[in-house]
């Protein structure tokens, strides 16, 4: 599943319960990034999610989705993911959504929001 840059604009406007996550490389950050996103390189993925809550949070900044079956008792948090045009966040939606999360792609990624903000820079 994808998401458009209208829907995540509004997304943003509406301070909407969801984790933008941005896979670019750290060097990649310098053309900026999009309101709200999170940074955890696709190369880390697997790292990442496969640690604990705590050590998640204390690592990246913030806290580890829960996956559908770890939602039980709420709806699960939607994780949208982006990069500079799309491929890589593919892949990590793909790697998520098979771990059981909530995922779409933000296959606009930097290049589509460069477009209607001066603070991100295609690259």
């Amino acid at each position: 599943m994808v998401i458009s840059t209208e829907e995540l604009k509004k997304m943003i406007d509406e301070n909407s319960n969801y984790i933008l996550i941005d896979v670019r490389r750290d060097e990649e950050l310098k053309h900026g990034m999009i309101p709200t996103a999170k940074h955890l390189i696709l190369d880390d993925f697997q790292e990442a999610f496969d640690l604990s809550e705590e050590d998640f949070k204390e690592k990246y900044g913030f806290d580890k989705p829960k996956t559908i079956l770890g939602s039980v008792d709420s709806e699960p948090i939607l994780i949208i993911v982006h990069c500079r045009s799309g491929s890589r966040s593919d892949m990590a939606a793909n790697y998520l959504r098979n771990k059981g999360y909530n995922v779409r792609n933000y296959q606009g990624s930097v290049k589509a929001w460069s477009e209607i903000d001066d603070n991100v820079n295609m690259y």
